[in-house]
């Protein structure tokens, strides 16, 4: 955001300079730098609003999957009343719950999850004496559920690729090599520098303007 709005004062100053501003080489011209601040407004705004929903889908799906937890020690506990629980899935109900405690939240970890409690869903199904009283713990409703999940989980992948496109976008205007803002502000200086001298007026007063490539 500091190198657009020194950007934005460095366009306003060359506006000052009116017809003395007159470079041939059409990226640098003053309706060409407008068209590129109009861009990297537009891109920053996209970044920024993805963040925001990006965040919110995040929230919505660890809230989501926080539930998950209370229902496979509902589903271990029905296991165990019902003496028809596997080894199988013991295992694969303790292990989801360790997974679903460890905070390190990466999408394979949510992967994982999805994927074993579809393995869960798919052995209580096969399971004949697994017939229980509580409406949430029934095949269909643990179907439903993980559809839930599922959606969640998906709109969190949908969402991260839109913002690591915008990010992408954001950079190119950017950090463009050639016509990006940074590369274009470097060169209008150097116009100025060489126009009006180095010690003019008009060179100090864009010459300290901070327009520089983000640290990689």
């Amino acid at each position: 955001m500091r190198n657009l709005a020194s950007f934005d004062v460095l366009i306003a100053k060359i506006a000052e300079l009116g017809k003395y501003y007159n470079p041939t080489k059409g990226g640098i011209q003053l309706e060409a730098l407008g068209i590129v601040s109009q861009n990297a407004k537009a891109a920053i705004a996209n970044v920024n609003a993805l963040t925001n929903q990006h965040i919110y889908t995040v929230n919505v799906r660890e809230a989501a999957f926080d539930s998950l937890k209370f229902l496979n020690k509902k589903l271990f506990k029905e296991l165990q009343l019902t003496t028809c629980i596997s080894e199988t899935e013991i295992y694969m109900l303790i292990g989801s719950s360790k997974i679903i405690c460890n905070q390190f939240a990466s999408q394979p970890r949510y992967d994982f999850l999805l994927d074993n409690f579809c393995k869960i869903i798919k052995l209580l199904k096969a399971n004949l004496l697994y017939l229980p009283e509580q409406a949430e713990l029934k095949v269909s409703n643990l179907e439903e559920f993980y559809t839930a999940l599922y959606l969640k989980n998906n709109e969190v992948k949908r969402i991260n690729a839109l913002l690591s496109n915008a990010c992408l976008i954001r950079n190119e205007v950017m950090y463009r090599e050639v016509n990006g803002l940074v590369a274009l502000s470097a060169a209008v200086k150097m116009y100025i520098k060489y126009h009006f001298g180095w010690e003019s007026t008009q060179f100090k007063q864009v010459a300290n303007l901070v327009i520089k490539k983000a640290k990689s």
